[in-house]
């Protein structure tokens, strides 16, 4: 534009963040009214009766970084007190995976991911319409997946590139993951054999 532009000019122009950004929302498909919103500012949002009012937590409550970005959140889709939330904080330098799970509407968390050989920063997550157990997690460096809830995961490979996993939704009337990634495509994974 003709001249040198400012350290903060991103931030002028529009082009970054604010950190006032809603980044995920979730209803549980369980309850009524219950929502869950997670921010870029580091908050998790909780309203049980259909967003007349809110709860905050701030994510220095599962202690991590004041403005680790909510990726995403996910009411659970069979247990009414429980959501998950992938988390990441790769903007400051700290590129670790983070999944927790609230068993009591967000009053207490517990990490999914500690101790599990995971690479890359948590982008997307979802849990499976009909095994409950089966999670999907979605990192910086692929996809990993679970079968018991994630006590153990595993990294999906069998062609699947190490690639930024930004969104996982399940089409439930094809039996099918629909993976959407930074750069290398949109990919489907058939899970009608696990759905046996």
């Amino acid at each position: 534009m003709g001249r040198k532009q400012s350290w903060d000019n991103a931030w002028d122009v529009g082009a970054m963040s604010n950190y006032n950004t809603i980044t995920s929302l979730a209803e549980s498909p369980v309850e009524e009214g219950l929502i869950y919103a997670g921010t870029d500012d580091g908050f998790i949002q909780v309203s049980e009766n259909g967003g007349d009012s809110w709860r905050k937590i701030p994510v220095t409550n599962l202690g991590l970084a004041p403005r680790s970005f909510v990726n995403d959140i996910k009411a659970d889709l069979f247990d009414v007190n429980t959501v998950y939330v992938a988390l990441d904080n790769h903007k400051e330098g700290d590129y670790n995976p983070y999944l927790f799970k609230t068993s009591d509407y967000g009053k207490n968390w517990e990490s999914v991911l500690d101790g599990k050989n995971i690479r890359g920063y948590s982008l997307s997550f979802i849990q499976d319409p009909i095994e409950k157990k089966l999670l999907f997690l979605g990192t910086e460096n692929g996809l990993w997946i679970s079968i018991d809830e994630g006590n153990n995961w595993v990294q999906f490979k069998n062609g699947f590139p190490s690639v930024s996993t930004m969104d996982l939704v399940i089409q439930e009337n094809e039996s099918a993951l629909v993976i959407g990634t930074f750069g290398r495509a949109i990919w489907v994974l058939d899970l009608s054999l696990i759905h046996i």
